[in-house]
């Protein structure tokens, strides 16, 4: 792990020199320092990684001394308990000057009125970034946000060894040939028998399996709203979970029960008992190891989400979180909560940020540094990125309630699932989908 987090720091600093060059030419070069006298700037996120720490910690040690007399206090919540914290923070108009929540949550505080859309504010803009990730904090024509330290999405990652101990040469792009790899790849009856499971896909029952089933439906033309989940691509989308997860269909989870996608999954790969997973670029350093033997290329590979057909491209959704500001304090306050969350919109700080978070850089020419500088295993992710959507986009809290009743479907899918049961619960999420559009 150290050995790679070192040649990840010094790969940073070219890709620094290279976006520096790159943004100094557009004239993005960063917001000029303000002057301030005995303020103190309250900022509350839920990061606890040592790396994630580690970067905001200097980050606020560097905005200190450019802005003399101003102090930040960050506070840490644990992640399960910082959205209500903060709509309880909001009711009582004391919300921190800046908040980092997870990106589907900002339609949530938004809705709370407490929070200032960044237009309002000089020197905001939203050039350069890929237009899914700005458009996360895109309500009505206001932005109210902008990335912590980038953005992510998941993939199909892939253990080499086991594909050539079945004779597979490449990665599925189809459907058919993800279902016909994961029984090619199950060996001594799958993982729970003591072997190995060609595919392992979430099923607990919460946000993560609307998050890995998005792709599918999406990229086999299923709307951004749900809308049409009852009809075709909503069928063949969980269909392909029935195929998968019968017994005998090589995926890992013996139906859809309490399979997360973190650490499960990745525990589970690790130990050598999935042979491929939908997973994100978090768990890299974890798969990146000390040896030789344990790297991108050798030990695991990254493929495009495999498609229904050959011609489509996979939709993936967006992770990562937002920076929003509140009202509280006066305006003079406000202005330094903006400069506070354009300094780390800066070249040199998103690439920093995103090295110590394994996030993907928030904007096209940083990423691009960024994959040459961090390594191939990151090409897949940014060019899924290109086609990726916002989950909250156009429907803001209505989400939440969409996304329940898709992970309920998708849960219904039991050990020896049925098409009658796959339409049962598909008709149950669609009514309840169309009365939340409405």
């Amino acid at each position: 792990m150290s050995v790679f987090i070192e040649r990840r720091r010094r790969a940073g600093l070219v890709a620094v020199l290279l976006v520096a060059a790159v943004f100094a030419v557009m004239g993005l070069a960063g917001t000029p320092a303000r002057a301030a006298a005995h303020v103190t700037l309250t900022e509350e996120d839920y990061f606890t990684g040592a790396n994630q720490v580690a970067g905001l910690t200097a980050y606020n040690a560097v905005f200190e001394r450019a802005h003399p007399g101003v102090t930040i206090k960050r506070e840490a919540v644990a992640f399960t308990n910082l959205d209500a914290e903060l709509l309880t923070q909001a009711g009582a108009h004391d919300l921190p000057n800046i908040l980092a929540t997870d990106n589907p949550f900002v339609a949530a505080m938004v809705a709370t009125g407490q929070i200032l859309p960044l237009n309002k504010f000089k020197g905001f803009s939203t050039k350069g970034y890929y237009p899914a990730v700005i458009d996360e904090g895109l309500i009505g024509k206001k932005n109210y946000s902008l990335p912590v330290a980038g953005e992510n999405s998941i993939a199909l990652i892939y253990n080499i060894a086991d594909f050539k101990a079945a004779g597979i040469t490449s990665p599925p792009k189809t459907w058919a040939q993800l279902e016909t790899d994961a029984k090619l790849l199950t060996t001594k009856g799958g993982a729970g028998a003591g072997g190995v499971s060609g595919f392992g896909v979430t099923c607990d029952n919460g946000e993560d399996s609307t998050w890995q089933w998005e792709p599918f439906f999406w990229g086999d033309g299923g709307k951004f709203t749900f809308a049409n989940i009852g009809g075709t691509p909503g069928q063949q989308a969980l269909s392909l979970y029935q195929t998968l997860l019968a017994p005998g269909g090589g995926g890992y989870d013996a139906g859809c029960s309490n399979y997360e996608q973190t650490p499960e999954e990745t525990d589970d790969f690790i130990a050598g008992k999935l042979a491929m997973m939908l997973n994100g670029p978090w768990n890299f350093p974890l798969f990146n190891g000390a040896t030789p033997s344990e790297v991108y290329g050798k030990y695991f590979g990254v493929a495009s989400i495999p498609t229904e057909s050959a011609s489509q491209k996979a939709v993936v959704p967006l992770g990562g979180e937002d920076w929003q500001i509140s009202k509280s304090g006066n305006k003079a306050t406000q202005q330094l909560a903006f400069d506070y969350i354009e300094g780390l919109q800066s070249p040199t700080e998103e690439l920093n940020m995103a090295n110590q978070f394994g996030y993907l850089p928030a904007r096209e020419a940083v990423a691009k540094a960024f994959v040459k500088a961090a390594g191939p295993e990151w090409s897949v992710l940014a060019t899924q990125t290109l086609y990726a959507h916002p989950r909250t986009y156009g429907l803001g809290t209505k989400y939440n309630t969409i996304s329940t009743a898709v992970w309920d479907a998708i849960s219904a899918v039991s050990a020896t699932p049925t098409s009658a049961e796959v339409t049962s619960a598909l008709s149950t999420a669609q009514a309840a989908i169309s009365a939340a559009l409405k």
